[in-house]
C-alpha cells in the first residue's frame, strides 16, 4: 500500500491548483466549496478524499480528508486530516495543523498530531507535536508554504498557459520540497462532466519513500470558468498509476 502514503501528499498539496481561479473573484459571494475523489482499483473504490475552502474570520480555512474503504481496510487503515489557516490580507500562511492515524501490516503505525505555526518575516516554522509533546524550530526560505495554503499564496488570480512553468516552495513538518510545473492544454474524459478541455499541469519528482526514484504527477484542471481540478494521476516507480477521480462537487 505504499503508493496510497504516497498519494496521499500529493493529493492534497496539487489539488488546490485551479480551484481558486473560480472562487477567488471578490465580487462573487460564496462560503465555501468542496471536491471530493475517489480512486478505484480492480472495479472497487479503495481510497475517497476530499478538498474544501471556506472563509472563517479573516482566514481563509482550506481541509482535506483521506480515508481507506472497502478491500484496502484489512490490509491498510488510513484516517488522515489537514487544515491550512492562511490570512486573507497577504495571503500568508498562519498554521498547518496535520492529523495522521494510519495504520498497515506492513507498515508500522502512525498516530499523532502536528502544529505547523509559520513565522514569515523570522523565515521559520515551530512544529509542535501534541503527543509525545515535542516542540522544534526549522528555518524555511523565504516563501515558503504549507502544502494547502501556497495554492492561495501563488494561484489565486494567476492564469496559466501553454508551456508555463510555476515554481513551489513547500514545507508540510517533515521535508522541504521544491516543485516545478508545465502546463499544458489538453482534451480529457471525465466521469463526472464527460469530454472537456483542460489544462494540465505535469512534473517529474523523485519520491523518497520509494529510494528518490523520479515519478511524474499531473493534474488536469478545466479551462474554463470553473477551473475544477478534475483529475490528478501519479506515475509511480515500481507501483504504476494511480489516479483520482473529481467525483461531486459541492458549493455553498
Amino acid at each position: 500500500m505504499r503508493w496510497i502514503k504516497i498519494g496521499v501528499f500529493f493529493f492534497f498539496f496539487l489539488s488546490f491548483w485551479e480551484l481558486f481561479h473560480g472562487i477567488g473573484d471578490a465580487s462573487l459571494v460564496w462560503k465555501g466549496v468542496s471536491f471530493y475523489y475517489r480512486v478505484e482499483k480492480v472495479g472497487t473504490t479503495v481510497l475517497e478524499a476530499s478538498l474544501s475552502i471556506e472563509r472563517e474570520g479573516d482566514l481563509y480555512l482550506v481541509k482535506a480528508k483521506v480515508d481507506t474503504t472497502g478491500v484496502t481496510l484489512p490490509f491498510f487503515r488510513m484516517h488522515n486530516r489537514f487544515r491550512s489557516y492562511v490570512k486573507r490580507k497577504g495571503l500568508e500562511p498562519s498554521h498547518y495543523v496535520k492529523e495522521v492515524d494510519q495504520w498497515g501490516i506492513f507498515s508500522r503505525k502512525k498516530c499523532y498530531t502536528d502544529i505547523l505555526t509559520f513565522d514569515v518575516k523570522g523565515s521559520k516554522v515551530i512544529v509542535q507535536r501534541l503527543d509525545p509533546p515535542l516542540v522544534r524550530e526549522v528555518s524555511v526560505p523565504p516563501q515558503t508554504f504549507d502544502p494547502l495554503a501556497i495554492f492561495l499564496k501563488y494561484f489565486l488570480d494567476e492564469e496559466v498557459g501553454d508551456g508555463n512553468m510555476i515554481k513551489m516552495r513547500i514545507y508540510d513538518g517533515i521535508k522541504l520540497r521544491e516543485v516545478i510545473f508545465v502546463a499544458a492544454r489538453r482534451e480529457l474524459s471525465t466521469p463526472l462532466y464527460g469530454d472537456v478541455k483542460t489544462v494540465c499541469l505535469e512534473s517529474k519528482v523523485p519520491f523518497s519513500s520509494l529510494g528518490d526514484r523520479e515519478g511524474v504527477i499531473k493534474i488536469w484542471y478545466t479551462d474554463d470558468e470553473r477551473r475544477f481540478p478534475v483529475k490528478i494521476s501519479l506515475q509511480l516507480p515500481l507501483v504504476g498509476n494511480v489516479e483520482f477521480q473529481l467525483d461531486k462537487v459541492k458549493v455553498w
